[in-house]
């Protein structure tokens, strides 16, 4: 999003979201609309290690949604636990979501 050398004032914005970086420093302070939080370079560092880790586990939610809703509908209208299907995702933990479930109900 935004492109800089070393020791230069970043500034960027896309949207509601902004970056600034100071001249000198070893941070970021990053703005959402008007509320902002500060980062060092070692948290910016981290979130550019984990960021493809939660991009992947997104995408893997997003194409087990349909299996899930379709869970959901069948175990909100039974009283036993109900087995998710053998092809079902594993990333689900559908003992817990269960459970959930009848919390909720």
């Amino acid at each position: 999003m935004c492109v800089g050398g070393d020791r230069v004032i970043i500034k960027c914005e896309s949207g509601n979201f902004r970056l600034h970086t100071p001249r000198g420093h070893d941070s970021a302070r990053l703005f959402v609309g008007t509320e902002y939080i500060n980062l060092t370079q070692s948290d910016m560092d981290y979130l550019v290690r984990v960021f493809h880790i939660i991009q992947q586990q997104l995408r893997d939610y997003i194409i087990a949604s349909p299996e899930v809703l379709a869970y959901m509908t069948s175990s909100l209208t039974s009283t036993p636990y109900i087995d998710p299907a053998p092809n079902a995702s594993k990333i689900i933990h559908y003992p817990h979501l269960y459970e959930e479930l009848v919390i909720f109900v």
